[in-house]
């Protein structure tokens, strides 16, 4: 049995130190996340407050966990569908709904090498910021927080073929843009 799930079990059993232990572990993550799906900070903060008093209030009722980070973050962003869909109740949803999250990646995101240029940075993240919502969150989750596949279909309620397929396509279409972007500025100097 792993730290994580001693952990976990320990807090199943109402050990407050247990609890708190995961609090502050996963907190930092959980408002990264978080704030990625919604930019809204104090709400993310709201929900996991509130995500945090219903593990406590429900300790009795939940199961052992292989891994803890997942199980946050899933919840986390149920927490965060929920509250979204509360604070605008006339929300219409279609058949090609996606939940209300826009992720934006900004420079404090990327460790990039420093021989890279800004214009560089710059021009990565405008291509991340031209995916779908739902191809923006899967590169977060499999890039940023190095989930595995099966995680991140748990953690995004699909199937892992439809992660593969939203990973997939959202690389071919940053790979695209940026190819362009090379292509357009090599012509730019050879016209010069």
């Amino acid at each position: 049995m792993t730290k994580n799930q001693n952990l976990w079990n320990n807090f199943l059993q109402g050990d407050k130190s247990a609890f708190s232990e995961i609090f502050l572990t996963f907190y930092d993550d959980l408002l990264r996340y978080g704030r990625k799906l919604s930019g809204d900070q104090d709400m993310v903060q709201d929900c996991i407050q509130d995500l945090f008093l219903k593990l406590w209030k429900n300790k009795g009722n939940l199961k052992p966990v292989e891994s803890i980070k997942p199980y946050l973050f899933r919840s986390l962003r149920n927490h965060i569908t929920d509250s979204i869909i509360l604070q605008k109740p006339r929300i219409s949803i279609d058949e090609g709904f996606e939940h209300p999250f826009e992720i934006t990646y900004s420079h404090e995101d990327f460790l990039i090498a420093r021989q890279v240029s800004e214009e560089a940075r710059s021009k990565v993240i405008e291509a991340l910021n031209k995916l779908t919502i739902r191809q923006r969150e899967t590169i977060y989750l499999r890039y940023f927080e190095d989930f595995d596949f099966k995680t991140i279909a748990s953690i995004m309620d699909m199937n892992i073929q439809s992660v593969h397929n939203l990973l997939y396509r959202g690389m071919k279409v940053l790979r695209d843009l940026l190819l362009a972007e090379i292509f357009f500025i090599m012509l730019a100097k050879s016209i010069h």
